[in-house]
């Protein structure tokens, strides 16, 4: 039996996906808190870093393995497993050839201008939420800026290429970014 998710309504089913965007405890890696010190970001799926810490006795604790991939789960992919099949039941719906091994997960994250190096391909951005403000600036590589609003709409770039920024916003800006990543493939 599948599980439905969402209704095909595109902007009744951005209000669904929003809410179960909010209901997550968000929290930043270390990476994204180097970044940025406002918002959180979180990365979910999976990723060639198996290696978590040390247990107190000195053994290596490694992260839980994708039976599929061979990869491990991210931390959030862990912790929020049954987000998995709402992404993936969004992606098909509304991008279905677009193929995505991760996605970073944004509360309030302005972003500084930045590359996403590791990434293959292009990435789909999608803002939700009640906020005002917020575009992403793209800075393309003859120069030429471009604000791109992604608020309720999906935008389609390539991060490794372009650089790019969150401009300022007010009130609560939630992002998700599907992409997939070079990192993976180690």
């Amino acid at each position: 039996m599948t599980i439905r998710y969402f209704c095909n309504e595109w902007y009744a089913d951005c209000l669904r996906l929003q809410s179960y965007i909010e209901e997550l405890q968000f929290y930043s890696g270390s990476e994204r808190q180097k970044m940025c010190r406002k918002g959180k970001s979180m990365l979910y799926g999976v990723t060639w870093k198996g290696f978590l810490k040390y247990d107190k006795d000195g053994n290596k604790v490694f992260r839980e393995k994708d039976p599929e991939t061979g990869l491990y789960f991210t931390k959030c992919r862990v912790k929020y497993p049954e987000l998995h099949k709402i992404l993936k039941e969004f992606s098909r719906k509304y991008f279905p050839d677009f193929h995505w091994t991760q996605a970073q997960l944004n509360k309030n994250f302005e972003a500084p201008w930045h590359f996403d190096s590791q990434n293959i391909g292009e990435s789909i951005l999608l803002t939700l939420g009640d906020y005002t403000g917020g575009k992403t600036r793209l800075m393309h590589l003859d120069e030429r800026v471009e604000d791109i609003d992604s608020h309720y709409q999906l935008c389609k770039f390539n991060g490794s290429k372009i650089k790019h920024c969150v401009l300022p916003f007010e009130g609560t800006r939630y992002s998700i970014v599907f992409f997939d990543n070079l990192n993976k493939k180690k």
